[in-house]
């Protein structure tokens, strides 16, 4: 289930339901500011103006296939909208007299012209009074004012041969706040019309944690989306926060909670010497304006990897201006706000020329447009360096990888002396972190080598880094065997040899199996079965639903990264033949350290790596 999956549409239709509700949400956020100001075209002028200085492209506007439409559309006055154009919802406290709650509705038709689906959005907040309505989000007080902006959105909807499940309820900040509140009251509002209706939320202050119903979109680095809570009234919701109005990390079945809108304030050093803090401005507050302009979400859907990911999965997006960009890596931050610092986590660039590093787990780097610089770290690490002429820089020395390339010039990098991999497609030259003139002087991608291009060493063949030879399979189902094997693309069958075996299922459902000798097995992604056979075997199953099968043969073997992915189930299989049942297999279960450790019997034991007992009792079975 990727990350924007939302009830029974594909995946790509979430994508693009996500992305134009986002779009319309931050058009109807920034189509006024202080009742005067159009913040959408300043914003725009700006980005036009400033050009490469900002992260991305501004782009605030109503997507395509979508109008908005006017009281004339609904056949009513145009007394029902205030100076600023927005339709008017009267506040529990000034009534209509200032300019408060707003909402503007959208249409989205067909190439015929037909309308399809409706978008009533609900305005954050442009201003003062606005601030009062955040006292009713957690208790809900007032819900009643919002029924005749819906039974407007009703009627039209009637009239049109709609029902309420083509309503899309969306809004931004604040307004995403009150989705939320009229998502929880759906079956009394409005005669119920709306129960079936999509709820999408962006920045949100306040959270109803229904995923079947509503899917809420925030930023970890955004205090206004960390204070989400649903607490029954204002004060409780103040209380649940730490002291000072630090708002503590929270996780939500209906929201992303693990996106990093990685912007010049996250990276500086401001930002682990300030207090995350709703009263925090300057720092705080960065992310939760920058969400207007940033295209990160289309960036998020379009990814190499995206449906390689979940709901909760950690998503690092590149949004630095040129003031930084070629300075600071983008990486899986260390800071006080992130609970995720070294877990596996998802990249993606910008279009600009960005520099993007890989933490110490599994990572998966799309580097998007622009000539990049791209640093893997260790573990296994999946890249791919899209569109530019990119850099793959490697840890370590040359010397330290067995290098291997692929028919389609994909290259993988298998440590000699340990378990990390990369992976790598669609970059152009290569360097190593250990060789610091080759950060300079690349290594370019030959057909038979990693040509050195260092002074002196690039007239002799004896500095190139010869590509080894392999196993390849294709994209469809394939039986392999041998010493060193890439599955690639299906569902493979590998099998090993009695040497020492180095195993990559590629992307697939695979089997593999490293028979005897001290293997290294990589399941990649999929829902993969990986059986090391006899001897000391290093256990790797990627992204995906995973079984490890450990038997009366295995020897010393090492499970990498069990559980390691949000999202996923991995699942141990221990053969009946070492074990009874499970109070057996607790009976021989000691934690150490970090790591669990199992006895087999003899001197033979499995290790989990970064795990519990109880996480690994409670993903066990016995066959």
């Amino acid at each position: 289930m990727a990350m924007f999956d939302y009830k029974n549409y594909s995946s790509d239709e979430s994508k693009k339901l996500a992305d134009d509700a986002n779009r319309l949400s931050v058009y109807t956020n920034a189509s006024s500011l202080l009742g005067f100001i159009p913040a959408d075209n300043v914003l725009n002028g700006l980005g036009k103006i400033t050009g490469e200085l900002f992260p991305n492209n501004t782009n605030i506007g109503i997507p395509q296939g979508w109008r908005e439409l006017t009281p004339s559309d609904f056949g009513l006055s145009n007394d029902l909208l205030d100076k600023s154009g927005y339709f008017k919802i009267e506040s529990l406290y000034t009534g209509t007299a200032v300019e408060g709650p707003q909402a503007k509705i959208f249409g989205q038709y067909d190439e015929t012209g037909k309308l399809e689906r409706i978008n009533l959005n609900i305005a954050g907040t442009n201003d003062l009074p606005d601030i009062l309505d955040y006292l009713n989000l957690n208790s809900h007080a007032g819900k009643e004012l919002y029924e005749p902006i819906l039974k407007i959105v009703k009627d039209y909807a009637i009239n049109n041969g709609l029902t309420g499940s083509n309503v899309l309820i969306s809004g931004y900040s604040l307004g995403a706040g009150v989705t939320n509140v009229i998502a929880a009251e759906r079956k009394g509002l409005a005669d119920g019309f709306f129960t079936d209706s999509d709820y999408m939320a962006f920045a949100v202050p306040a959270i109803y944690d229904n995923p079947d119903v509503v899917l809420n979109y925030g930023y970890e680095n955004d205090v206004v989306h960390r204070v989400a809570g649903n607490a029954p009234d204002f004060f409780t919701a103040i209380a649940d926060a730490d002291p000072g109005l630090v708002n503590p990390d929270k996780n939500y079945a209906s929201s992303m909670d693990n996106v990093v809108l990685f912007n010049d304030v996250y990276a500086s050093p401001i930002w682990n010497l300030s207090i995350f803090s709703l009263i925090n401005i300057p720092t705080g507050w960065y992310a939760h304006i920058n969400g207007v302009t940033t295209d990160a979400i289309t960036r998020i859907s379009n990814s190499t990897f995206y449906n390689y990911t979940q709901k909760d999965s950690t998503f690092i997006v590149a949004d630095l201006t040129a003031l930084s960009r070629s300075t600071t890596w983008v990486q899986d931050y260390n800071t006080h706000t992130s609970s995720h610092y070294n877990t596996s986590a998802f990249l993606v660039g910008s279009k600009y020329d960005d520099l993007i590093a890989g933490g110490s787990n599994f990572d998966y780097i799309d580097a998007g447009a622009g000539n990049d610089t791209i640093r893997a770290g260790n573990g296994v690490d999946h890249v791919d360096g899209n569109i530019g002429i990119d850099q793959l820089r490697v840890e370590g020395r040359s010397q330290d990888w067995n290098v291997y390339q692929m028919q389609d010039d994909t290259l993988f990098f298998v440590d000699k002396n340990g378990y990390n991999l990369v992976e790598a497609d669609n970059v152009e030259s290569v360097s190593f972190k250990s060789e610091l003139m080759s950060h300079g002087c690349n290594y370019i991608i030959g057909d038979t080598a990693l040509e050195n291009t260092q002074p002196i060493r690039k007239w002799f063949s004896a500095f190139d880094v010869k590509y080894s030879d392999h196993v390849e399979g294709s994209d469809h189902n394939d039986t392999l065997t041998g010493r060193i094997v890439f599955g690639r693309e299906g569902n493979d069958s590998i099998k090993g040899t009695t040497l020492s075996d180095t195993l990559h299922g590629g992307s697939g459902d695979d089997i593999i199996m490293g028979l005897a000798g001290n293997d290294k097995l990589y399941g990649a992604e999929g829902n993969d079965i990986l059986d090391g056979g006899a001897g000391a075997d290093t256990l790797i199953g990627g992204i995906g639903n995973d079984i490890f099968k450990i038997n009366a043969l295995s020897g010393g073997d090492v499970i990498v990264d069990f559980n390691n992915d949000v999202g996923y189930h991995d699942i141990i299989q221990f053969s009946s033949a070492l074990f009874s049942d499970i109070a057996h297999l607790s009976a021989r279960t000691t934690q150490v350290g970090d790591d669990v450790s199992i006895g087999l019997g003899g001197l033979n034991y499995l290790t989990v790596e970064n795990c519990y007992v109880n996480d690994v009792l409670n993903c066990s079975i016995i066959a």
